[in-house]
């Protein structure tokens, strides 16, 4: 996903297809008011961030629809957003698939996948040249929660949220991996978390905390039949 503030574009957020016109991220990343689409363009089939790939396609956002609870429970709460393609819709082939909506809540203990071109370390400013994946082990509430880990920051620990992270440190998403997926594989892919925030990256007993797509199913669902889509 690409955000145009500049002349030319530059990598902004993360995303994952779920459907030909539909895109999930995160809502932040479309914060700034009034949102202009012609600003926004989407990225499929990206692997090198700055170089053209064989099974790369642009389009152009249609529309936008963040939670309309975004920051109503805090900073970071409701922190996702259905984004409809333009009308020609992605073509999927053996590079390009759409990702599974979750089907259970229940992810903790379980190791996922966290991909996106985001820094590579918290000191950093530079995007990854390529695409970065790392594996994950999901939390469980109890755990994020500890005053030693995330309890004590300023945005309290939902059941709408997951954490994900060793907590020794040291694997992270970071600053340019909001939005993307947090995917986890039980017989198929799904989306299990968004990227959204965390403190800092990759630091020892701060692990990343995601939106919990299944929190917000019933939400995707009748927002896309809003837009006239429909998910299968």
């Amino acid at each position: 996903m690409l955000d145009a503030d500049r002349l030319t574009f530059e990598h902004h957020c993360g995303g994952a297809v779920i459907a030909e016109r539909l895109v999930l991220s995160a809502a932040h990343c479309f914060d700034k008011q009034p949102l202009q689409l012609d600003h926004v363009r989407l990225l499929v089939g990206e692997h090198r961030l700055k170089m053209q790939d064989k099974h790369e396609n642009r389009f152009l956002a249609e529309k936008v629809v963040p939670h309309p609870e975004f920051r109503k429970n805090g900073p970071h709460s409701n922190d996702i957003a259905v984004i409809l393609v333009s009308r020609s819709g992605v073509q999927f082939n053996s590079h390009v698939r759409p990702i599974c909506l979750p089907d259970k809540a229940d992810t903790a203990g379980r190791w996922c996948a966290v991909s996106g071109w985001g820094y590579q370390a918290e000191a950093t400013e530079n995007f990854a040249p390529v695409l970065r994946a790392a594996a994950v082990p999901v939390l469980d509430q109890t755990t994020c929660r500890k005053e030693k880990v995330l309890g004590g920051c300023q945005q309290t620990i939902l059941d709408s949220m997951l954490c994900a992270g060793i907590l020794s440190g040291g694997v992270d998403a970071c600053k340019g991996d909001s939005g993307g997926p947090l995917a986890c594989y039980s017989n198929r892919w799904q989306l299990h978390g968004v990227v959204s925030w965390g403190s800092g990256c990759a630091r020892r007993a701060r692990p990343g905390v995601y939106t919990r797509v299944a929190s917000y199913v019933d939400w995707i669902k009748s927002t896309a039949n809003s837009l006239g889509q429909r998910i299968y």
